[in-house]
């Protein structure tokens, strides 16, 4: 029997499989280690993202939304592309709103040929236009690209906890549709930072770095301000004029544009503006949430003296890795605390503790 390499993303975890696929004439079975992942039919089995030289195409499954597989050999994609049906074998790329579809091709051709010069103004309105499947979209692009630069950590343990304390944000939060995929990666780099589609990516260094419960919550919180206002996206349509989502919303060429990835995240960065506004979201909702402003100053505070501006991340991600105007950040965040009574952490002193070494080696871990 002949095997095929892919990459198989679970959709319950941030860690993308290296896995091995066997073609039958009813399914793709996806393996790894020698037993099976999953079985897909080919009834169920359709095209998420189209095929592109640069980054192959990514199935998916009707019965598990959020997985995915990555097939970067295009005699291997096309042979499990005949044997599915022709509804599934490409991207529907033409909205079921035409009017939706016409309307944003003025729009972007309007901003491209005079507005050019006032992008940066008009991004916000470009931005809401975006479906926010065409958004999930992008997001999932991104998060291929990532595992490329940065070591993806399954720490389910780590994860969980991280959890218990998004969850409790949410709780306070007045829009309970923002929902935060968590992803966890090896780094020594302190940061967390979103990305479109409703994902956050959290380094391995910053949960080293913090020294509580109460400043991991108040940049997560940052994180979900930048969230629920699609600052990624607009990042991204400020930088692009719209190009990169009309390559998402185009022909099978889909997103040819990735291949020059890291240059197009290297471009983008967040206003100060946005950063103060994400800021007051965060303070806002951490103080619903039953913890204080103290943590995300404190950790910015502590962050600002300590800051490498020739870490990786600066390389690939400068648009969410140094948040701009520090100081003035700090200034801000403090003059709005107030009084409060004691912070009950969600975690316990050991699930903390446990936080901090997330992404360690096993050795440590235990």
């Amino acid at each position: 029997m002949t095997y095929y390499s892919a990459r198989y993303m679970d959709g319950r975890s941030s860690q993308i499989h290296q896995v091995e696929l066997s073609i039958t004439e009813q399914s793709v079975i996806i393996l790894k280690d020698g037993g099976e992942l999953a079985i897909w039919p080919y009834s169920k089995t359709y095209v998420k993202d189209d095929w592109n030289n640069a980054t192959g195409v990514i199935l998916g499954m009707r019965d598990d939304s959020d997985a995915g597989l990555v097939i970067q050999d295009n005699p291997v994609f096309l042979k499990i592309q005949s044997k599915l049906s022709r509804r599934n074998q490409t991207t529907y790329i033409i909205p079921t709103n035409l009017k939706h579809l016409l309307g944003l091709t003025i729009i972007a051709v309007i901003a491209g040929i005079l507005l050019f010069p006032l992008l940066g103004h008009i991004s916000t309105f470009l931005t809401y236009l975006v479906p926010y499947s065409l958004e999930q979209k992008l997001g999932r692009v991104i998060l291929t690209e990532m595992a490329d630069e940065f070591e993806p950590c399954d720490d389910s343990i780590a994860l969980g906890n991280l959890k218990k304390i998004t969850d409790r944000l949410m709780n306070g939060a007045d829009k309970k549709d923002i929902r935060p995929i968590l992803h966890l990666y090896q780094s020594d780099t302190s940061n967390a930072f979103s990305l479109p589609g409703g994902h956050i990516a959290i380094l391995s260094g910053f949960l080293k770095e913090a020294e509580t419960e109460n400043e991991i919550a108040g940049v997560l919180a940052h994180e979900m301000g930048h969230m629920a206002k699609r600052d990624s996206l607009e990042a991204f349509v400020e930088s692009q004029g719209m190009s990169l989502i009309i390559n998402l919303i185009g022909s099978s060429g889909s997103y040819g544009g990735m291949a020059e990835f890291a240059s197009v995240m290297k471009s983008l960065h967040y206003s100060r503006q946005k950063e103060f506004a994400a800021d007051a979201f965060a303070t806002d909702l951490v103080v619903k949430a039953g913890y204080t402003p103290k943590g995300l100053s404190a950790f910015l505070n502590r962050s600002n003296s300590n800051d490498d501006t020739e870490s990786s991340i600066m390389k690939y991600l400068e648009f969410v890795s140094t948040h701009p105007d520090t100081t003035e950040r700090i200034k801000r965040i403090e003059k709005s605390l107030q009084p409060s009574s004691k912070i009950k952490n969600s975690l316990t002193l050991s699930e903390f503790k446990r936080l901090q070494a997330a992404c360690q080696t096993q050795e440590i871990k235990e």
